[in-house]
């Protein structure tokens, strides 16, 4: 069983850092919402990996993918709050 393991040098790794900040995948959003910026970094290296190395078709691979960053974005929660304001659906509520 052979693996396929690739290097990434720091000269690379900081060029796929600079692809996320230009993205709007900066410090605070790691802080933030680390789920996000770990998917994003993920796929611009797969990206990176794959053959893609110019910044633009990066960057707009990743927006396709991911959109962009920013506090619009908020990470998937439960529906809790639109009940409270709709109040429950009628097959939730109890007779």
């Amino acid at each position: 069983m052979s693996s396929n393991v690739s290097i990434i040098s720091p000269w690379n790794m900081e060029f796929i850092r600079s692809v996320l900040g230009e993205a709007g995948y900066n410090a605070k959003l790691l802080v933030d919402d680390p789920r996000s910026f770990e998917t994003a970094e993920l796929l611009v290296t797969k990206l990176f990996l794959a053959g893609e190395d110019s910044r633009p078709g990066l960057a707009a691979k990743l927006e396709c993918q991911l959109g962009k960053a920013g506090g619009y974005r908020r990470p998937p929660g439960s529906s809790l709050a639109r009940y409270a304001i709709q109040g429950l659906p009628s097959e939730l509520q109890f007779s």
